[in-house]
């Protein structure tokens, strides 16, 4: 299996040394082993699990250079794209945040055997986790595949910085980004580019939107529990 996620990140074209490539598999294992008793991903063969969601996430490497920061993942659930990222780029600080507490379990498990020092796994919902210690204070932003656009917009924009970077991963062709116009208007921040990328042996399309924060929110945003997906920007 490792020579298939080699491969799989050469296809990629992007660099991920071998002491990455040797946590990234520690963390395959622990997954494949969890995974058995507790249902953490629908997928259950090695192989589609290190194509859509090792692969899958490494392909955000492409867009965005950092060397140093702060990044946040909501609805990480069992570390995609969040705890794949934290391994593959140790100089960046990653929250990995979920409502659903066996997922967090999972995590902190992984945390530990791997001894990751650069992450926190938290069990919260986003709008709980918002406060004025961590509003508007991390470079980047990853969801992926949770809620529509601008329903995760409200509960993503806040937590970053002016000029911070949400790069939400989805199928391509949701035309989502239509639909987000206003919301992301009203959070003071902008779609600059649609990224549609491809995985290395599937060839299924990904759609990659970066969208930068281009002013201070509101902090009214996000508003309470089930109000942005009732009542959406």
């Amino acid at each position: 299996m490792r020579e298939y996620l080699e491969e799989g990140i050469k296809k990629l074209n992007i660099e991920i040394s071998e002491e990455k490539v040797d946590k990234l598999m520690k963390f395959l294992k622990i997954l494949m082993e969890y995974n058995s008793h507790t249902n953490l991903t629908a997928i259950r063969d090695e192989k589609g699990i290190i194509e859509k969601h090792f692969l899958d996430s490494i392909l955000l490497m492409k867009h965005f250079s950092l060397n140093s920061g702060k990044a946040i993942d909501i609805g990480t659930g069992a570390g995609f794209p969040g705890m794949v990222l934290a391994i593959c780029n140790p100089n960046i600080k990653f929250t990995l945040i979920d409502s659903v507490g066996k997922k967090i379990k999972f995590l902190i498990q992984v945390i530990e055997e791997l001894k990751i020092e650069n992450v926190e796994a938290i069990n919260i919902r986003a709008e709980e986790f918002i406060n004025s210690k961590n509003r508007e204070t991390y470079d980047l932003g990853f969801c992926r595949g949770v809620s529509k656009l601008n329903i995760i917009s409200e509960y993503m924009i806040p937590f970053l910085k002016v000029q911070g970077k949400f790069l939400p991963q989805k199928m391509e062709g949701t035309n989502e980004e239509k639909d987000s116009s206003k919301a992301l208007k009203i959070l003071k921040s902008s779609l600059e580019n649609i990224y549609i990328e491809k995985l290395p042996y599937s060839m299924e399309s990904r759609a990659i939107m970066e969208i930068i924060k281009k002013g201070k929110t509101d902090t009214k945003y996000p508003r309470k529990t089930g109000i942005p997906s009732k009542r959406p920007l």
